[in-house]
């Protein structure tokens, strides 16, 4: 299996930790890309319409993208134990992650604020509520209300 990476993806890093937890690492060849919101990768593009990182193509050559599909997918390949089947431990491990992908979206939008938008562009308001969003600024999660 190919995986188009960058170093520094968070989403990546995702794939690689669920890859290596269901002991599949080996079985991945990472294909660098260059991950850029104006100059899109076109090796990846050609892949996967919406040029982003992580793209996995499998053995068979079907094409997968966007880190919870792929990490789906590599759970079906392991033995399954990363995300639960059914039941409150499926939708719980699910909103998890849809909280850890919110944070890390937040966090890659307020760094391409900082080094892609032209300075005289940025907008200060708007990289302090993506910051605000689970309390980036101090490392602390918001637990949604209801939850212990």
């Amino acid at each position: 299996m190919k995986l188009f990476y960058s170093v520094t993806s968070p989403f990546v890093r995702k794939c690689l930790v669920t890859a290596h937890e269901l002991g599949l690492r080996e079985r991945l060849e990472l294909v660098p890309a260059a991950a850029h919101p104006i100059n899109r990768d076109r090796s990846v593009v050609a892949r996967n319409p919406l040029g982003k990182i992580p793209t996995l193509v499998t053995q068979d050559g079907t094409v997968l993208y966007d880190s919870r599909v792929i990490c789906e997918y590599l759970n079906t390949l392991g033995d399954g134990h990363l995300l639960p089947r059914q039941g409150p431990e499926r939708w719980a491990a699910l909103v998890d992650q849809a909280l850890a992908d919110g944070l890390m979206d937040a966090a890659v939008l307020t760094r391409y604020e900082d080094a892609v938008r032209p300075e005289s562009l940025r907008w200060n308001d708007w990289s302090a509520g993506q910051l605000d969003k689970g309390d980036l600024r101090t490392g602390r999660n918001r637990t949604p209300q209801g939850c212990p």
